[in-house]
């Protein structure tokens, strides 16, 4: 078996029954944030950590440049997306975050900050996120796929394994993204080493190449439940879902 999407679509991923449906809870909206930009504003799907004035603000397109300076500790960020459609970023993320609660996951779920310039979102992540590098991989993987979102529409699955070119990362690796959201979250494995490129923090190995072409046993032996947790299996085989 390659998949869950032939047997039980997204909205269904959860509860182990089919007549459950996800309620689409709206994303945390906390007050606007100002941002200061000393230079003009980023591209589309830019990444970039506060600074204390004067200093300015360095935003990166390379997840990889900018996975090297998240940590567990970290405040939130800012990421740059289309005019006017914060609310579909960050609803993207909410829906994604709602997936993995109902399967049983205690998570605090991430909430939200617009900002005065109309294409940039302040994201302040749930620590669920940031306790391994391999999830804040996935996450910024996540928030490129978010560019496409329409909430009048409820493209979310579309936005993560469909056509557009933002969701080949979370494509290629569909399987190991459809386990985590069945509440396989936790991550055994070597986790990725950091390199000094320079004066820059540079993560080479994320949550793609982690799990590109994995087949399924790899993808079940490094994405496991958390600890206390257990699953109740209704179907009796052997596949991604246990």
């Amino acid at each position: 078996m390659h998949g869950l999407e032939n047997y039980l679509p997204i909205n269904h991923l959860v509860g182990w029954n089919s007549t459950i449906n996800l309620v689409n809870m709206p994303a945390k909206f906390l007050e606007s944030k100002t941002i200061n930009l000393i230079y003009n504003c980023p591209l589309i799907g830019y990444f970039a950590c506060d600074q204390e004035s004067p200093k300015p603000i360095i935003w990166d397109h390379c997840r990889e440049q900018f996975l090297g300076k998240m940590s567990l500790n970290m405040s939130g960020f800012y990421f740059s997306h289309h005019d006017f459609k914060s609310e579909n970023v960050a609803n993207f993320i909410a829906k994604f975050e709602e997936v993995i609660c109902m399967s049983g996951t205690t998570m605090q779920y991430s909430y939200f900050r617009r900002t005065d310039k109309i294409n940039i979102i302040w994201m302040t992540p749930s620590n669920f996120w940031l306790d391994c590098v391999l999830k804040r991989s996935l996450l910024t993987l996540l928030l490129r796929c978010s560019l496409n979102f329409d909430i009048k529409n409820q493209n979310f699955e579309d936005c993560l394994f469909g056509d557009y070119s933002e969701c080949r990362l979370a494509k290629e690796t569909k399987n190991a993204i459809i386990r985590f959201m069945f509440g396989f979250t936790k991550y055994q494995g070597f986790l990725p080493q950091v390199f000094m490129n320079g004066s820059s923090t540079l993560i080479r190995h994320g949550w793609h190449s982690e799990f590109v072409g994995a087949d399924l046993s790899v993808i079940k032996n490094k994405l496991i439940l958390p600890d206390c947790k257990k699953i109740i299996n209704n179907f009796g085989f052997s596949f991604l879902w246990n």
